[in-house]
């Protein structure tokens, strides 16, 4: 159990950029957890979310997948002939994206940047994607970031945003960060967003992630984190440990918010 009932976990077990590039690597996305059996994000296709979006013909013009991670929903949407840009801070997760992209046969402009600034992107993009980023940012950064995103885009741009919530799917629940819906109603119109919709729907996660850095960290580490932040984890362990040797396809349904967005001028 922690013993850290209402601080912040230490910045070492927050999200911040060295721990993607950890896991990228191969290596504990947290000092002090075991090494990671799987990317929990790495499903080797596009979110199934994504690919109904592009199949409605909700995406138009010059794409942004921000938080691209290791591109594999700007892959598809290149493969069906979108204009994509893929932006992380991982340049480990790049590298490995822009591998990707070449296996597949397709191009995609893919690139290191922090979201929350977007630096040399001004008024470029028409539709932007972001599958899974938004839960990692603190409210300071979510703001900042929507306004990083309001420069980056053209009038009239759509954002399409799925990101953690407090829901459960069969009784799995998101990992950690899970994301109010009144934050979001909050955050995003002060940065220059219409909120047109906002309603729940699944994020698809590879299993195996789960029963590594983010399935079984140790008491040492769970010790240094927020009580609420620790059982969950906890939580999300233990039914883990009941599910995964259940599961055929290697692949579990999270519980996410769908946010459907538009730039006011």
């Amino acid at each position: 159990m922690a013993d850290n009932p209402t601080g912040s976990p230490p910045k070492s077990l927050t999200h911040d950029p060295e721990s993607y590039e950890n896991l990228y690597r191969g290596k504990p996305a947290f000092p002090g957890a075991p090494a990671p059996e799987a990317i929990p994000w790495d499903v080797r296709q596009a979110q199934p979310r994504l690919m109904e979006l592009e199949a409605l013909g909700a995406l138009k013009g010059h794409v942004l997948d921000v938080g691209c991670g290791l591109g594999d929903n700007a892959i598809y949407l290149a493969s069906h002939g979108h204009t994509v840009t893929g932006l992380d801070s991982s340049p480990t997760g790049i590298e490995q994206a822009r591998a990707r992209a070449a296996d597949a046969g397709v191009q995609v402009h893919f690139d290191v940047a922090d979201a929350t600034r977007l630096t040399g992107y001004e008024a470029e993009f028409d539709t932007v994607i972001d599958s899974a980023l938004y839960h990692c940012l603190d409210h300071a950064g979510r703001n900042a970031y929507a306004a990083a995103l309001h420069r980056a885009t053209k009038p009239g741009a759509r954002l399409f945003i799925y990101c953690f919530s407090d829901d459960s799917v069969n009784g799995v629940i998101a990992p950690m960060e899970a994301v109010q819906a009144s934050e979001i109603r909050d955050t995003l119109p002060s940065g220059g967003w219409r909120i047109d919709f906002l309603g729940r729907t699944t994020f698809l996660g590879n299993a195996s992630g789960f029963s590594g850095s983010f399935g079984k960290l140790p008491d040492s580490v769970l010790a240094q984190m927020p009580s609420e932040l620790a059982q969950r984890m906890q939580r999300m362990a233990e039914r883990m440990a009941v599910i995964l040797p259940l599961i055929d396809d290697g692949r579990i349904h999270l519980p996410c918010h769908v946010v459907h967005a538009t730039r006011m001028d």
